[in-house]
């Protein structure tokens, strides 16, 4: 009695016996000598798509580039105002007394000739607070840039997250068929008093734990697709099926040719944030020359001490920020490289051995010739192997894009 409940447990989890063998000899096929399809949908996601998607209808750029054009419109407007006071005040100049709060032509009463003014004209003045607006306008460029590489990188990375995890879901779909068919023979060999009921148990117990690893995948699956939406503002709930063409094995992934010598030394030139801090300690530099111009002989030294102060504390964040970026550069550059030697030791040779064992296993379990138990290690073991595997894959894909935002420069051209 207890042998037939055990079978009619068994019976609602498998299929007919036909079927598990067709199942059995599909899987001969995976691993990385065949790219796995992603999960079915009607239509599939390039990363150059939703790149554009991002371009064209993400928050963050859209907020970015308003804020550059709020400062550049302040360009002109400078121009039009009639008095110099106005127009530092218009700038938000970082001093808490100008001049005492009076106009150029009261100060010159006030101070005679020991005020440095420009007495020439009211016009040079106020071109000097364009100068200014300038700078400020220009940092506010290269932040909106600098945004712009943040979301295309975050897309990136996450298109190849989302591409890779779609591989080992269909992997662990896929092995998860193969181990019912070996519970389906064990549970035939219980029935005639070949395996114990603990043998039964503990295979159907690996295939929940299989199960549970499925639904962790899928779960993480479902964040990242919301990423994904996220950055390309589309509805969260939308499908996103990621496609590349060709798929990406170890044998066709990208080549990164420059070293992070090389990337390094193109910060200056590509890296939007760092040439921002050198507009931006550009403008306190002009600061000081302005108060030469325009202030009180008295608070003269207060507001060039500030100005440069302002002006040493914005190199020191630019030169902090350079090295950090420098450093994650270096790492990063590292990291793609030992990535890709992974993916290809794992793609060349581990997995198919893996797969080569399992595959000699199975041939032997069938004809009572191997136990269940070296079946089901060398099912384990493969299923572990491919996710390591495009694990490696996803981790150099998405290290190009981090690399990307790091150095100002697109890489991922295959």
């Amino acid at each position: 009695m207890a042998s037939r409940a055990v079978v009619a447990r068994l019976r609602p989890i498998l299929s007919k016996a036909a079927v598990h063998i067709a199942c059995c000899s599909l899987l001969v096929l995976h691993g990385p000598l065949l790219s796995h399809a992603a999960p079915a949908s009607p239509a599939i996601d390039t990363v150059e798509q939703l790149v554009e998607e991002a371009l064209a209808s993400n928050q963050q750029i859209i907020s970015a580039k308003a804020k550059a054009q709020q400062y550049n419109t302040r360009i002109p407007l400078v121009d039009n105002l009639s008095d110099p006071f106005l127009a530092f005040y218009y700038l938000d100049f970082p001093i808490a007394n100008i001049s005492g709060g009076f106009t150029q032509t009261e100060n010159q009463e006030k101070a005679k000739p020991a005020l440095k003014v420009n007495t020439e004209s009211v016009r040079g003045s106020i071109l000097t607070g364009r100068d200014m607006v300038e700078n400020q306008a220009l940092w506010f460029d290269y932040l909106s840039e600098e945004t712009t590489l943040q979301v295309v990188s975050s897309v990136k990375e996450n298109f190849f997250r989302l591409y890779f995890l779609d591989k080992i879901i269909a992997s662990n779909e896929q092995n998860l068929v193969f181990l019912d068919s070996v519970i389906e023979a064990i549970g035939a060999r219980y029935s005639v008093g070949k395996e114990s009921q603990s043998d039964v148990l503990r295979v159907q117990a690996e295939r929940y734990q299989l199960q549970a690893e499925l639904i962790r995948l899928q779960q993480r699956r479902l964040t990242i697709k919301n990423s994904l939406n996220y950055l390309t503002a589309r509805p969260l709930g939308k499908p996103v099926s990621p496609a590349v063409k060709p798929e990406l094995t170890h044998e066709n992934l990208p080549k990164q040719q420059s070293t992070a010598i090389e990337l390094s030394s193109t910060l200056y030139q590509n890296k939007p944030l760092i040439k921002g801090y050198q507009a931006l300690g550009g403008r306190f530099k002009a600061m000081r020359g302005m108060v030469q111009m325009y202030f009180n002989r008295e608070v003269q030294d207060e507001a060039m001490y500030e100005a440069d102060s302002g002006y040493r504390s914005i190199k020191a964040k630019g030169t902090d920020y350079y090295n950090e970026t420098i450093a994650e550069l270096q790492t990063t550059v590292a990291d793609i490289e030992s990535n890709r030697e992974l993916a290809n030791l794992y793609g060349r040779v581990i997995v198919p051995q893996t797969h080569q064992a399992f595959e000699a296993n199975l041939a032997d379990f069938r004809v009572n010739q191997e136990s269940y138990q070296t079946v089901l290690k060398t099912l384990l073991d493969l299923n572990k192997q491919q996710t390591l595997y495009y694990q490696a894959l996803s981790d150099y894909m998405t290290g190009m894009a981090k690399l990307e935002l790091l150095s100002g420069v697109n890489l991922n051209e295959r």
